[in-house]
């Protein structure tokens, strides 16, 4: 087995060639002109309430977060649309500021108050965001106590609370009936268990709410492709995801803005689409509750405020629009009736044509290393780091044409991989090398949903890795030294850590599909990680794989060969991880 000293691991430092070294050298010309001439703290809350912004929460937001100088794009059409008597849908990268925005917006809109005959006027909830994880939860929150000033934190569950699975249901139930908030951040299997209490609705406010933000839409509904096997639909209807549960059973009891007549070529526009026969949409309207179970849009009644819907992603498609204003009629974008209530807003540019490839930020570097059989070269000195056989992922398809998604070699499966729930050894002596030869100052290593966590924090802190769990509901701690923090995939979605370099994918199982990749990858490159908040810092996404490890078959790798599809579908070009330490091991 090949055997590295990690003392003689030297890091390294630099750029990563993510747009061409005239790209490099045009962002580091812009944030050196920032920081020389930086907004002042007007100018920057001027900038915020131009977009519909209260002044007071503006000032906070460029006071308590001064590495803030101006909104991204994404807020500057996000902000103003939540503020707006409009249904939303929202596209746009990781890392664009979508979850921040949606949140100041919320916070901006009025409070909702009732009065009582006689006595003193009682808040109520206005909104909800629904987010797929404790950890996104949390984020919010975070950010809620970042902007309060330090004298008002008392009267934080007044603004804001967070309600998700392993916390203390009676205590939150408690905080709800004594304080009920502004806005109420949770997961949708909480949410589901307090409207099924005594009183639940009335503790979340459901008949006067306001807004209702879907974070991660695509995650909470979980809806199947737009070509879906016949198990894939049955999976769907006969087990509903938590978060379509929750919108099916708020849509049951109020209307939305745009909420109307199911459309069947909504999501799926072409400019060669009829509109079907009516006897078609009539017997298709009529029939779609006995079929799928979900609510038929309920009707805007006069004198009654309908329900904001709002469903953000970046990679909120075709196919979730064609759930809600097809399959459903719950959000209906794109047509002239709702052209004043809804809007579908897409800055990826993809809508218009751009390629697969914009759907990741382009300063985002790809690469995949491969396992192999490992080669035993001797006994390791004591404390070295024991690595197994490194290479880069070959080339896997033909080229263009009609065999482009052919392999060019046999596929195989790796034959000696462990157990899906065991974890796989060689796989993190891998992440040790890579972590070190990368001289990584802030890492993120997502690992598949059913590795333990606690046993993977062991293993890579005995090969010398720095590694810091996140655990749900607590803040994410800033550290001056290198660390590496660790998650398992599946709770990833719209986390945000600051200052992350590299997010390393150890396994098939982390990477998941397309759309899990985009989300993934997209920890790192996020506007505001540099010194000029609407830039984004470069980033790098290394995935760790197993190879076949059958020597004498000139064959490709299962986790290879699905990977490099999943590549070519996104517009992915990988890049070669260095690996001259190995190299130069090998030659001595």
């Amino acid at each position: 087995m090949l055997r590295l000293a990690a003392a003689r691991i030297a890091p390294r430092t630099g750029t990563y060639p993510t747009a061409g070294a005239e790209a490099r050298w045009l962002t580091t010309a812009r944030r050196t002109e920032a920081a020389a001439h930086p907004p002042s703290v007007q100018a920057r809350s001027e900038a915020f309430q131009r977009l519909g912004l209260s002044p007071n929460l503006s000032t906070h937001l460029v006071t308590a977060l001064p590495h803030i100088t101006a909104p991204t794009r994404t807020q500057e059409a996000l902000i103003p649309a939540v503020l707006s008597p409009t249904d939303v849908v929202l596209r746009a990268h990781t890392g664009s500021g979508k979850s921040f925005a949606l949140l100041l917006a919320l916070l901006s809109k009025p409070r909702l108050l009732f009065r009582h005959a006689g006595g003193a006027p009682q808040a109520g909830v206005s909104a909800w965001v629904v987010v797929p994880s404790n950890e996104l939860a949390e984020q919010y929150m975070a950010w809620a106590r970042a902007m309060l000033p330090r004298e008002l934190t008392d009267t934080l569950p007044a603004v804001i609370q967070s309600v998700v699975r392993g916390g203390n249901t009676d205590l939150q139930l408690a905080q709800l009936r004594d304080a009920p908030p502004h806005i109420v951040v949770g997961t949708p299997t909480r949410l589901l268990e307090i409207l099924a209490a005594p009183h639940g609705e009335t503790l979340l406010g459901l008949s006067t709410l306001r807004t209702l933000a879907m974070d991660e839409a695509d995650a909470l509904l979980q809806l199947p492709g737009r070509f879906p096997s016949g198990k894939q639909v049955w999976r769907h209807l006969a087990h509903r995801a938590p978060g379509l549960e929750l919108l099916n059973y708020v849509m049951r009891r109020r209307a939305t803005y745009s909420g109307g007549e199911r459309q069947l070529t909504v999501g799926l526009e072409r400019r060669d689409a009829r509109r079907p026969p009516e006897p078609v949409r009539r017997t298709q309207y009529r029939g779609a509750e006995r079929s799928h179970g979900l609510a038929t849009p309920r009707a805007r009644t006069p004198g009654t405020v309908p329900l904001q819907l709002i469903c953000t992603s970046a990679t909120a498609n075709s196919v979730l629009r064609h759930f809600l204003g097809a399959r459903t009629g719950w959000l209906r974008t794109n047509l002239r009736e709702t052209k004043d209530t809804a809007v579908y807003l897409d800055q990826t540019g993809m809508n218009s044509g751009a390629p697969a490839s914009a759907a990741l930020p382009r300063e985002i570097e790809h690469t995949c290393l491969v396992v192999d059989a490992p080669t035993d070269i001797g006994e390791a000195a004591p404390g070295a780091l024991q690595l197994p056989a490194l290479r880069n992922a070959r080339p896997v398809h033909r080229g263009a044409g009609p065999d482009a998604l052919r392999p060019d070699r046999p596929v195989v499966a790796a034959s000696d991989a462990p157990a899906e729930h065991t974890i796989d050894p060689l796989l993190l002596e891998a992440l040790a090398f890579a972590f070190a030869a990368d001289g990584v100052a802030r890492g993120l290593a997502l690992i598949p949903p059913r590795w333990s966590l606690r046993k993977t924090q062991a293993a890579l802190e005995a090969l010398g890795v720095p590694v810091q769990p996140i655990v749900p509901d607590e803040q994410v701690m800033e550290r001056a030294d290198p660390v590496l923090y660790l998650l398992q995939s599946s709770s990833a979605r719209g986390l945000d850590v600051p200052h992350l370099s590299h997010v390393f994918l150890v396994g098939l199982p982390a990477v998941g599909d397309a759309v899990h990749y985009t989300h993934v990858a997209g920890r790192v490159a996020r506007i505001g990680s540099g010194t000029d908040s609407a830039e984004r810092a470069p980033g790098k996404v290394v995935t760790l794989l197993r190879g076949h490890n059958q020597p004498g078959i000139e064959a490709v790798s299962s986790a290879e060969h699905r990977l490099a599809t999943l590549y070519r579908r996104l517009g992915v070009v990988p890049r070669a991880f260095d690996l001259s330490l190995v190299d130069a091991r090998h030659e001595s």
